[in-house]
């Protein structure tokens, strides 16, 4: 079991890779979300493909937070198009998991059909492509979900939306005030 100080490790090191890899923008006015939200800062959450450190240190992390919580209780790992894939497949490989790639159109690539599906995912920030994509696909095709993985959650109102779908949800990168003490 990982415990808080480990925890506060991961988060930092992956901070620094979202930095190092310009993952944060900032500006005076806004920028418009996917979601049709506003905000003042924006972050680029795949940018860590940029560099093979960054990016496997990141799906290594992720690895094991998942690793940690599910102990082998889960058939696949299921990730939303696009962005979704550039954590799940990869964490799917190292846990040595079947992956299942959802298309926004609700198609499926991989078998979800009796199995407990692990859904991992970029970013939370209103949690709208899990609540109206991922998870009524993922029902659809005969699955269950009981846990959802975030690379960077932003803690904002994809929080409650995850609590709910009844989700349990955790993130490499909670974007929590010590996370933004620790980046300053």
């Amino acid at each position: 079991m990982l415990n808080k100080n480990q925890r506060k490790q991961i988060c930092e090191a992956n901070l620094i890779r979202l930095a190092e890899n310009k993952g944060f923008q900032f500006t005076d006015t806004f920028f418009p979300y996917t979601s049709g939200q506003i905000g003042p800062y924006y972050v680029n959450s795949e940018c860590v493909m940029k560099n093979k450190r960054a990016f496997s240190g990141a799906c290594l992390d992720l690895t094991e937070i998942i690793d940690d919580k599910i102990q082998g209780e889960g058939d696949c790992i299921a990730g939303g198009e696009s962005r979704d894939w550039v954590f799940s497949n990869t964490v799917a490989f190292y846990l040595k998991m079947a992956p299942v790639m959802i298309y926004n159109d609700g198609k499926v690539l991989g078998d979800m059909n009796n199995k407990r599906v692990v859904l991992v995912c970029d970013l939370n920030n209103e949690g709208s492509s899990p609540r109206d994509k991922w998870v009524p696909t993922i029902k659809k095709a005969g699955g269950t979900v009981e846990h959802i993985f975030f690379y960077v959650d932003r803690l904002e109102d994809g929080v409650k939306e995850m609590e709910k779908l009844g989700l349990y949800h955790d993130a490499v990168v909670p974007l929590n005030n010590s996370a933004w003490d620790y980046l300053q």
